[in-house]
């Protein structure tokens, strides 16, 4: 450290982000601009890998003794198989977010769990026995469903282009977690008789992400005031879900929040700092343009 700059030396210690794409992420701005806040001489870079890639990147950084590293698509569940210890949520829903490197043995870790959860507490939702609709069925709807089921939501309507893979991904959590479940094609008929018997909606769909900024998961009149709506999306900040949530005065909470409260639990897993909240997120904002 000089002063207000920062110098990358042999003391720097490495986290990174491991995914395809990674260009657009906002990790390394919200990390590095957190490491900076509380003097740590610690860098954050994002690496493009490929799944054919995953095994050497992660055994590479490794040997070059990175304090960690997370994630992101493709590799939340491929990455499982290249670390030696995993905590009970990630067994609990087959998937990481974040890796810890304890002098050469490597802790998967999901904080994509605490991350989802957070914003509602945060929020002062309460969450028991709250029926919740779940549109999508990949990585983060496994992420979500766990985390609301830990908090007494147990009523669940899942709906997603491919039921089948809902059924995939329902019959390896309830090998875990139990909930009850019904699961339907999301298409505008389901939508329709589900919304109005749900206390819940999360859209953990790429629907509405950017460059695609137009179009809403849900019918606009779909939309009521009793709902919350939380929508993963974090770019835009404001999707068209949102706004149309919004204009029904329904509840909402956006995909940014999710994003800075997952960071934070992977920025204190590696520094053993409580992370600068205020800081990371004004810098995540900054990069989406708010």
């Amino acid at each position: 450290m000089l002063g207000s700059r920062f110098i990358v030396d042999s003391g720097t210690t490495l986290c990174c982000l491991l995914g395809d794409p990674v260009a657009q992420s906002p990790s390394p701005g919200m990390h590095n601009s957190g490491f900076r806040s509380i003097n740590l001489n610690f860098i954050y870079l994002s690496f493009r890998v490929t799944e054919k890639e995953l095994k050497n990147a992660i055994e590479g950084l490794k040997t070059l003794g990175a304090r960690g590293f997370n994630v992101t698509i493709p590799h939340k569940e491929t990455a499982l198989k290249y670390v030696d210890r995993i905590d009970s949520i990630s067994t609990d829903i087959g998937a990481i977010n974040t890796v810890v490197n304890d002098d050469g043995e490597l802790f998967g870790v999901n904080t994509d769990v605490e991350g989802f959860i957070n914003p509602l507490k945060d929020h002062d939702i309460p969450l028991k026995s709250k029926k919740c609709l779940i549109l999508g069925a990949g990585g983060a709807a496994r992420s979500c469903i766990a985390g609301l089921v830990h908090e007494d939501c147990t009523d669940f309507v899942i709906l997603n282009r491919h039921p089948e893979r809902a059924n995939k991904m329902v019959s390896y959590l309830k090998k875990k977690i139990d909930f009850d479940v019904n699961i339907g094609m999301m298409n505008r008929s389901n939508l329709d008789k589900n919304i109005s018997d749900s206390d819940l909606v999360v859209n953990t769909t790429p629907i509405g992400m950017y460059p695609h900024v137009g179009i809403s998961p849900i019918p606009k009149n779909f939309l009521q005031e009793d709902l919350l709506v939380y929508d993963i999306v974090y770019k835009p900040v404001k999707t068209k879900l949102i706004e149309y949530a919004e204009l029904a005065g329904a509840k909402v909470i956006h995909g940014y929040e999710m994003l800075v409260s997952q960071a934070a639990g992977s920025f204190s897993l590696w520094t053993g700092s409580k992370a600068p909240m205020g800081v990371m997120r004004r810098t995540a904002l900054q990069i989406l343009g708010v």
